[in-house]
């Protein structure tokens, strides 16, 4: 046996450990709004911070020593004061930041919630639905979703489709496909005002959850739709189809697909992201690839079996991506040239 390699497991094990407790201290920092209690305000004593948030002092102070250890704080000794820079503001606290990352803490606490379940589907198969998972898995992926819609969908991935934006612009009829609570829709409506969006979600909280943002937000070119995609009309007719990262978590993939593909006009677009993860699992040792990975029973795969689906989860790669195109008798499936950490996209024409 090499000691070498159990060293290094043991270590990452150690590391795996302590960023689960990470996740969760962050996750608490979150909910009750510690992150945002100390963006901008400069250096804090646990006891002001505590008075500012209307927490206990004691649990506070352990917090803070806590995110301090993980490096999402600042402390300094001389003043007992804790701070949080710029930096970590951006990506912890401020939710229009182009760098917000505070909703990725929901997705695991709010899945761990169910390990009583999970343990049962891993005996005895089977999966939890979106409506067992519940509300939150839905908001996780909301603000998950929220920096990348609002600060890249129209200013850098759609202008890497030929043709497409002249086109928006000039007014086209549009589909988003698994649009939750509608972010995406949204974005793209305020963008491309004499094109008419219409997002469509088979849940029917976050379809209500959409409307209600829409409504707030004023728009007048936007509708959402609360039927799965393998019910769209016959005659349904679309310059563009989007789906972001929804299509591996379908119960019937395929046939969304063919769903999607009959659903275009035939000059129409169909733009597809899926996760930037591998099906070869050696490919997939890496940070993103590791995240991912892990997640997918947890979630994608596990929604996908409730329905006694395809259980896809959500490791397709390139090949997979190109595989289902082949299935779904779409004639050109390219790959765009969008630099994103987690996502891959896909253009593919009828």
């Amino acid at each position: 046996m090499d000691e070498t390699k159990v060293k290094s497991l043991i270590d990452r094990v150690i590391a795996d450990r302590g960023g689960s407790f990470v996740v969760a201290l962050a996750y608490v920092g979150d909910r009750l709004g510690l992150f945002r209690a100390m963006h901008g305000t400069g250096p804090l004593t646990s006891e002001a911070l505590a008075r500012k948030a209307g927490l206990n002092e004691r649990y506070v102070r352990e917090w803070l020593k806590g995110m301090v250890a993980a490096e999402y704080l600042e402390y300094d000794p001389g003043a007992d004061a804790y701070s949080m820079t710029e930096e970590q503001g951006s990506v912890l606290a401020d939710e229009a930041s182009k760098t917000y990352l505070g909703g990725v803490f929901q997705l695991p606490m709010a899945s761990f919630q169910h390990m009583p379940r999970f343990l049962e589907v891993f005996r005895d198969g089977g999966g939890l639905s979106y409506a067992e998972l519940g509300d939150e898995i839905v908001e996780a992926h909301d603000r998950s979703h929220r920096s990348p819609f609002e600060h890249s969908l129209v200013q850098d991935w759609l202008p890497q489709v030929d043709g497409l934006e002249a086109k928006l612009h000039a007014g086209a009829e549009i589909l988003d496909v698994g649009c939750g609570l509608g972010r995406s829709s949204l974005v793209m409506a305020r963008a491309y005002p004499r094109s008419r969006v219409h997002g469509l979600d088979a849940d029917p909280q976050a379809i209500r959850g959409a409307r209600a943002s829409a409504e707030e937000a004023g728009v007048d070119n936007l509708e959402y739709l609360n039927l799965p995609i393998g019910d769209l009309p016959p005659d349904a007719a679309y310059d563009f189809i989007f789906a972001f990262d929804c299509i591996h978590d379908m119960a019937d993939p395929l046939g969304a697909l063919k769903a999607i593909r009959g659903g275009l006009e035939p000059d129409g677009v169909f733009v597809w992201s899926e996760l930037n993860a591998s099906n070869d699992p050696l490919e997939n040792r890496n940070p993103v690839g590791r995240m991912i990975s892990a997640i997918s029973p947890f979630h994608c795969l596990t929604v996908s079996l409730a329905y006694g689906g395809m259980g896809l989860g959500n490791m397709l790669g390139e090949s997979g991506v190109r595989e289902l195109a082949i299935q779904a008798e779409f004639s050109q499936c390219e790959k765009l040239p969008i630099k994103n950490a987690l996502q891959q996209f896909f253009a593919l024409r009828p």
